[in-house]
């Protein structure tokens, strides 16, 4: 029996469920085109059998065994050229008892025994491109992307393309950054088509940076077509297509809000065309409206925040106010005052809030801080002159 990856869940002990229970058969991932990407087995939640791993494209990524969730026996790994890049081979209780890696062509890196895992030679990487020994780095990712699975071989491409591009080595860089995206990692391809865009962009390469950003807006990623969205309105604004930059920028502002993307966009935006806000505006009064209706209260919240750094002199209906660890709506908030008539000079004080249905709250407010000084902002804005 095969069944797609969609149609499975995550159990205890990291078991696949197929409606409820721990499935015993194939279980495939594909792409939003329907291409087989992977086909695991599985007996009883567990990967027991034959596993193997596509590139975009059909050629052959990886292929192993696995005995209840152990590899055993030997695992290849090939470059998306065919090219066989690492064979290791395991004992019956999962131990490498040898490893043998290949550069593109065939020739031979190194063999080694069982001291080194790809983890450890991705972590050697990390640190060694910290103390600024770019060559023992490269060294390092590279035997971490040929030797490790596919989630560990994808994000040693990207940190060794990233690591080449920073070093002035071009060829290598392109190299290694179109080998992270053939990878079709779901997070590390996108982070890599919009590194290798920011690459191409620095080189003068434009028509190239902005396919490269286009395809990275495409693949939907959460965080990295976002930031696609504001680099290739960049872009267009510096080739003067004006009107399809304020585009890019107003979709950069959508949900989901990661980083400080949405809101590095709507500041460029109104810089270029003052004329835009209502339009930004909507997108975060529409953002608002999906996410209450959806209960999403976080991204509710958020975009309530976004709304008020683009246009803070704008009432939001019933917007929520946090301040002194509480939490209002406008609509409840009848008046509000310092309880010794001023606000305090030095670090704290008390405020004295009056809500519509005659409660009297005695709040704590820190000015210093970030949420109780947004809060103050917010009500200074909804009570008026002479409020506070």
């Amino acid at each position: 029996m095969r069944i797609n990856q969609r149609d499975t869940q995550q159990g205890d002990e990291d078991r696949v469920l197929h409606q409820g229970q721990p499935f015993t058969g194939e279980v495939e991932r594909t792409d939003a085109d329907g291409e087989v990407l992977a086909v695991n087995t599985y007996v009883r939640g567990v990967k027991d059998g034959l596993q193997r791993y596509w590139y975009p494209g059909g050629v052959l990524q990886q292929e192993e065994t696995a005995d209840l969730g152990i590899t055993v026996g030997e695992l290849r790994r090939w470059y998306p050229n065919g090219q066989l890049s690492y064979l290791a081979v395991h004992s019956g209780e999962g131990v490498i008892l040898h490893q043998t890696s290949w550069d593109h062509e065939g020739n031979l890196i190194e063999e080694r025994g069982p001291d080194v895992t790809a983890e450890e030679d991705f972590d050697r990487g990390v640190r060694e491109r910290a103390a600024g020994n770019a060559e023992k780095a490269r060294r390092a990712f590279y035997r971490a992307s040929v030797s490790g699975g596919p989630d560990i071989s994808a994000k040693a491409l990207a940190n060794l393309a990233v690591l080449e591009a920073s070093t002035g080595r071009i060829a290598p860089a392109i190299v290694m950054f179109q080998e992270a995206i053939a990878t079709g990692h779901p997070d590390h391809a996108p982070q890599s088509m919009f590194n290798f865009a920011i690459f191409l962009q620095r080189l003068g390469d434009l028509a190239r940076a902005r396919h490269y950003y286009e395809l990275a807006v495409a693949g939907g990623h959460p965080e990295h077509s976002r930031k696609a969205l504001f680099n290739l309105a960049n872009l267009s604004l510096d080739q003067g297509r004006v009107t399809e930059a304020c585009g890019h920028f107003l979709r950069a502002m959508e949900p989901p809000f990661l980083g400080d993307t949405a809101s590095r966009a709507h500041r460029r935006l109104l810089e270029i065309d003052s004329g835009r806000l209502a339009e930004a505006r909507e997108v975060y009064l529409r953002a608002v409206t999906d996410a209450t209706a959806a209960g999403d209260t976080g991204t509710a919240t958020r975009a309530r925040d976004l709304l008020f750094d683009l246009d803070p002199s704008y009432q939001q209906p019933d917007r929520v106010i946090e301040i002194g660890r509480r939490r209002f709506t406008t609509a409840e908030i009848e008046d509000a005052e310092w309880a010794n008539g001023r606000p305090p000079r030095y670090g704290s004080g008390y405020l004295d809030l009056y809500t519509r249905d005659g409660e009297h709250h005695v709040l704590h407010v820190d000015p210093g801080d970030p949420y109780d000084s947004r809060g103050l902002a917010a009500l200074r804005q909804l009570l008026g002159p002479g409020g506070l």
